[in-house]
């Protein structure tokens, strides 16, 4: 993230815990894989609570896409440290609610529940909800990466996001013998990958496997049997035949459990809780640096005496340069 050198963190190295208070994480992605290794080398006592059968949330789930098989060293790595540390106890299948955290009685909570794909269009082009026909089959990314696929075999993606994920559900669908028609309001597939040098070879991938780029184009609304589409420029409608569709725009956070406990914060004193920490996806859904970014800030931040933002404003390296004697 380019935060760590600035803050003094030590890639492998952090300073002991200052108290013996244990931690309640809810939620095994990549914020609270980071948060429990790291808390964990501090010395911190922590439950790692995860709904599933597996560690690594998003992780796990993407990189079961095309091309993202790599994105399992995130989760491979901090899954090795957690097991390493007798102090961090890992419990699967623990959907918890409100109640059973209040029973628990831990004093420190961090909610890293993640965050979900929509399905009702909004995003950069729509910011309300766009017009849906209930008899229309209609998936968003989160589906996809559940392992659900459409019924129908002609199936429209449409990429608000403009990232990779929208590439890589157009991808998949085609690999399952979908045609698959990926419409965009863009130049170019999943365009913001220019910033990553990653644009030419996601759209090259995406020609080889047939997929059909719309570009310029922005999905208005959704009717049985057919999406229609707009100009960005002239606002003129088109209309494709489609038997599907797969909405890529934005992501909402899985927010709810950490709403439940606020609203019972007069509960939390009798139930031992001191502070609910919502971090990583959970709080405000970005890139997986950023989910585990929170994770080990608020593991380093742990009882240590608060410093504003504005404090450390930036820092610099300065390099000595050192002559050569004689040289001419």
């Amino acid at each position: 993230m380019g935060e760590e050198w600035r803050k003094g963190w030590h890639p492998e190295t952090i300073r002991p815990r200052t108290t013996d208070k244990p931690v309640l994480i809810v939620g095994a992605g990549p914020a609270g894989m980071e948060a429990a290794q790291a808390l964990g080398k501090r010395g911190y006592d922590v439950m790692l609570a995860e709904a599933g059968k597996e560690l690594g949330g998003r992780v796990t789930l993407e990189a079961r896409m095309p091309g993202l098989a790599a994105w399992r060293r995130v989760r491979d790595h901090r899954e090795l440290q957690i097991r390493k540390l007798p102090n961090v106890e890992v419990f699967f299948d623990s959907r918890l609610d409100a109640d059973h955290i209040l029973a628990l009685g831990i004093p420190r909570i961090v909610m890293a529940t993640g965050s979900t794909w929509r399905r009702d269009g909004v995003g950069h082009v729509h910011t309300r909800l766009i017009a849906i026909d209930e008899a229309m089959e209609v998936l968003s990314a989160t589906d996809m990466l559940a392992g659900r696929l459409p019924a129908g075999k002609r199936v429209l993606v449409w990429d608000d996001d403009h990232y990779y994920m929208g590439g890589v559900v157009a991808e998949r669908l085609a690999d399952e013998g979908y045609e698959t028609i990926y419409v965009t309001p863009a130049s170019e597939a999943s365009t913001w990958t220019r910033n990553t040098l990653e644009q030419h070879f996601i759209q090259k991938r995406m020609l080889e496997k047939g997929i059909a780029i719309r570009t310029f184009l922005a999905l208005e609304r959704i009717e049985t049997g057919r999406a229609v589409l707009k100009c960005v420029f002239t606002g003129r409608e088109t209309l494709i035949e489609v038997d599907a569709v797969v909405l890529v725009t934005a992501r909402l956070p899985e927010d709810g459990l950490a709403f439940d406990l606020k609203a019972r914060e007069i509960e939390w004193a009798d139930a031992g809780i001191e502070a609910v920490t919502v971090i990583g996806d959970a709080l405000a859904p970005a890139t997986i640096a950023h989910a585990t970014y929170a994770g080990r800030r608020f593991a380093e931040e742990l009882d240590a005496p608060p410093v504003a933002e504005d404090t450390i404003p930036f820092r610099r390296e300065i390099t000595e340069l050192m002559g050569v004697s004689g040289a001419g």
